[in-house]
């Protein structure tokens, strides 16, 4: 009997916190840099394998959709808010 990547993931997700999934994959990122890789290419690679696991493990396409575009989204405002905070500093 196999299991699934999404039952796999369900447990991974109760084991490990999510500021320590987040340094690991950051290791691997820097560990491609060392083997040459550039960190836009790192990217490029990891956004389409994001993409690839949120409509693979989701439980339809719709919340694939919101997974993704919230992470866009919550950058986005980081960087317009870091933005307005330089603009009132000068």
């Amino acid at each position: 009997m196999s299991i699934g990547l999404n039952t796999i993931i369900e447990r991974r997700v109760i084991m490990i916190k999510y500021e320590d999934m987040y340094d690991r994959l950051m290791d691997v990122t820097k560990e491609f840099s060392n083997q040459g890789a550039t960190p836009f290419h790192v990217a490029n690679v990891m956004s389409r394998f994001v993409v690839e696991l949120s409509y693979n493990c989701a439980p339809d396409p719709q919340q694939a959709t919101h997974l993704i575009l919230d992470a866009m989204t919550s950058r986005i405002e980081r960087d317009n808010e870091e933005s307005n905070n330089d603009c009132n500093k000068s």
